[in-house]
């Protein structure tokens, strides 16, 4: 059995070599080497240190712009939450407020709810309705008047002893003949007799209107509330739905700036005023601005400190990237020992440099097998052929058998080139499969092939001929992207360099070709020896 080739080597793409420069030089290079010349970069007649302190400059401008929109910002903002907090501090006053008159009308609603109250009602039992207010007022400490309305307006007992005065009854008389007034109504006779009035109606099982129940409560009760409710700084007046002053309290003392504000209080006529202080805003804006100046300065501090950093660190690292580029240009290995880099960038571009200098020597080694490698087989080409086959001649000049082959492919043409390709490579396969270590194959041409046999005889050389036509032969047959129709035929021709006879390496080539020919030309043999 044969063994592969030694001197086959890995696929490989053929490149063309390039015409010399120095040859197509001409008048035109000159000229074009001046254009290039005279194209400079859009920042090339600025320095690094120039650019670097411009866009600290920027980033300051950039810094004042954003301070100053947010003073600005600020300001506005913290007059619009000290006005919400204002109204939110009004609103709770007035839900204590609120709920202080809730409690007042769940107390007449409550005795309204009584059945001795419905009682009196439905009897119209005006002495028991006078006994009855008399006795409400015992347990009412803080009511001023209670009384019973019947179903028609009419106060149930004396007016004056449950102490109706002359506005109640007034009042009471307009909302028996369903006029609106203005809820709670206050009446104001002296400063120890001014009051409002609740009222809540009356019913029986059945929900029929028997009358209503009066209580007046005196305004005195809600002096308390008001004081309890206002802080330092703060005015509170409570006014009815004439605007008249129903209660007030005052410790707002002599400030440069006040704010006001009002309020309706729920389910009645009343407002509530709320007056306050307004000279914590300016201490609070000075401490943003002084916050912000003091972070533009040390902003600044930290922009100078960088920028003079990143320039002492940039100059040290670029002069040895520098030197490193100039090696590399010049081919020198770069087996020189720099100071560790300071900047993580100029870390990654060392490395990186080596990288490049390692694939240029890949690439110049690739570059090399491709010169004399086929692309398509990864067989020796011609040129490597000739450098072997001078070898060889050499050896049989001293003794040793040496056979040349040619080989040719008939039917390329009628393939297309996914086929010739699969086509060369199956006869690159075979010919690996039939030839020793020893041998030397060639890819010469599209359809030429070249083998040098060494130590191989005429009576040898045929028998591997032929079973190499009959496996490549096979191997086309076997594969299913050939047809049939499309075999292609392997000639072959060879001769023996004879070590007396042969005096020129030239006449021994010429020979093998002429081999091919005649095999090609025969009719009845596809393998002649010559």
């Amino acid at each position: 059995m044969f063994q592969i080739n030694e001197h086959s080597g890995p696929a490989a793409c053929v490149t063309k070599q390039p015409h010399s420069v120095a040859q197509n030089a001409g008048p035109d290079t000159d000229t074009g080497s001046q254009t290039d010349n005279k194209r400079k970069p859009l920042f090339g007649i600025f320095s690094v240190k120039f650019i670097a302190y411009s866009s600290a400059v920027v980033i300051i401008a950039l810094f004042l712009s954003v301070i100053i929109t947010n003073l600005l910002l600020s300001k506005t903002y913290h007059q619009d939450s000290e006005s919400n907090e204002f109204s939110q501090r009004l609103a709770d006053k007035a839900r204590t407020l609120e709920s202080q008159l809730g409690f007042f009308q769940q107390i007449v609603d409550h005795v309204a709810t009584q059945p001795t109250t419905q009682d009196i009602l439905e009897n119209q039992d005006d002495i028991s309705a006078q006994t009855w207010a008399l006795q409400m007022r015992r347990f009412l400490p803080q009511a001023m008047g209670v009384a019973l309305l019947s179903h028609s307006g009419q106060v149930m007992g004396a007016p004056a002893d449950v102490q109706l005065g002359p506005q109640s009854l007034t009042d009471l008389t307009k909302l028996s003949q369903g006029e609106l007034t203005k809820t709670p109504p206050v009446h104001r006779l002296t400063a120890s007799t001014s009051h409002f009035d609740l009222i809540a109606p009356v019913l029986d099982e059945t929900g029929v209107p028997l009358g209503m129940v009066f209580v007046s409560f005196g305004l005195t009760t809600l002096q308390p509330l008001l004081q309890n409710n206002t802080n330092n700084g703060q005015k509170l007046v409570l006014r009815d739905g004439n605007s008249n002053t129903i209660a007030q309290y005052d410790r707002l003392g002599r400030p440069d700036e006040i704010r006001q504000q009002e309020i309706t209080l729920a389910d009645s006529n009343w407002q509530l005023s709320l007056t306050e202080s307004a000279e914590g805003l300016a201490p609070r804006f000075l401490n943003l601005a002084i916050f912000n100046i003091f972070a533009l300065l040390l902003t600044v501090g930290i922009i100078v400190f960088m920028v003079r950093y990143a320039l002492c660190t940039l100059s040290t690292d670029f002069s040895q990237i520098k030197t490193l580029l100039n090696n590399l240009a010049k081919g020198e290995p770069l087996s020189r020992k720099f100071d560790t880099p300071q900047l993580r960038e100029t870390a990654e571009i060392l490395p990186a440099i080596s990288h490049i200098q390692r694939g240029l020597d890949k690439k110049r080694q690739l570059l090399k097998t491709r010169q004399l490698n086929n692309e398509i087989t990864g067989l020796p080409n011609q040129r490597q052929f000739d450098h072997e086959f001078a070898r060889a001649y050499d050896f049989a000049r001293r003794g040793t058998s040496v056979c040349i082959v040619r080989l040719h492919i008939r039917g390329l043409n009628n393939l297309n080139s996914k086929q010739t390709t699969r086509v060369l490579k199956l006869l690159s396969k075979t010919l690996k499969a039939h030839v020793r270590k020893v041998d030397h194959i060639a890819h010469l041409d599209k359809d030429q092939f070249a083998l040098l046999m060494f130590g191989m005889t005429t009576d040898g050389a045929t028998p591997c001929l032929e079973r190499l036509h009959k496996f490549f032969f096979e191997q086309q047959l076997r594969h299913s992207e050939i047809p049939n129709t499309l075999i292609c035929n392997l000639f072959c021709g060879y001769t023996l360099i004879h070590a007396l006879r042969d005096n020129s390496a030239t006449n021994v080539l010429k020979r093998a070709e002429q081999a091919l020919t005649d095999a090609q030309t025969s009719a009845k043999h596809c393998i002649i020896a010559a």
